[in-house]
């Protein structure tokens, strides 16, 4: 008797065990159902409506900036500067949340998402760049109107200065090149499992969250974000006699290139490569 009672509980824990797998396997394809839909409808605006929508999230991001820069300007002489730039993450991320909950385009935020479709055979390799192109384009665009709109009015309103703009740019770029490219691997990385995520909750509250806490990541650990990256770099070179043109087209290759790396390939790529793996069972 304990002996088949013994078999009956094994049973029993297999059939969980089986039942457990099933629904996580059931909600890791929901998840990637999500993205694949979300890339798909990226896929299908027109290039006008991306393009705004991508310099409407250039300006939008530059909000991180303005916050860098006033706490920087706020700070500097009561902290120790390595202080004052882990700081940063905590307003860091409010860009951010602007950006992704009013569903601007950004190009770290979409790297993964638009990479999936195509892995899966719904769209081609030049579509993707195609997109990719256009929302590069416009983030870079609104970032470098939104660094003269503040460069402009920030001193006057005491906020910062313009030294304060050089001395974060300069903090950006001061890294050898492969040191900058391999931070900017984690970044893309980061906000390509930030979109992930996102596609796996509903709640407004819960989504905030993780915006705050993935890019506060980033903003502490001081990696390279190509767009918010875009905006600290250029404003350096604007007041500053030692950034040049080809620092910042420099930075900004590598940065694009890093985050571009971290988010089709770590995330889009290996969480492709999971769901495919599991099917083929």
């Amino acid at each position: 008797m304990k002996s088949k009672d013994k078999d009956q509980e094994k049973h029993q824990e297999e059939l969980e065990k089986t039942s457990e797998e099933i629904e996580s396997g059931d909600e890791y394809i929901d998840i990637l159902s999500r993205v694949i839909h979300e890339g798909e409808e990226i896929f299908k605006i027109n290039n006008r409506a991306i393009t705004l929508s991508a310099i409407i999230a250039g300006l939008e991001i530059g909000f991180s900036y303005f916050l860098i820069c006033s706490l920087y300007y706020l700070l500097s002489g009561t902290l120790a500067v390595n202080t004052i730039f882990k700081l940063f993450s905590l307003v860091y991320p409010i860009g951010f949340i602007l950006v992704v909950l009013g569903k601007s385009a950004l190009f770290t935020e979409q790297t993964s998402v638009l990479t999936i479709p195509v892995l899966n055979g719904q769209r081609t390799i030049w579509e993707l760049l195609r997109v990719w192109g256009l929302v590069i384009l416009g983030n870079i665009t609104g970032g470098i109107l939104f660094t003269l709109f503040i460069s402009l009015l920030a001193p006057h309103l005491n906020l910062f200065t313009h030294e304060t703009m050089v001395k974060i740019g300069s903090h950006i770029i001061h890294h050898d090149a492969w040191v900058l490219f391999l931070s900017a691997i984690v970044a893309g990385w980061l906000m390509g499992l930030l979109n992930w995520l996102m596609n796996s909750v509903k709640s407004s509250l819960t989504r905030i969250f993780l915006i705050f806490m993935i890019t506060g990541v980033i903003g502490f650990g001081g990696f390279h974000h190509s767009i918010v990256g875009n905006i600290e770099v250029f404003g350096a070179f604007l007041h500053s006699d030692t950034i040049s043109l080809l620092d910042y087209l420099a930075f900004l290759a590598l940065a694009l290139v890093g985050n571009a790396i971290g988010g089709a390939i770590v995330v889009g790529l290996f969480k492709y490569r999971i769901f495919e793996s599991n099917e083929m069972k």
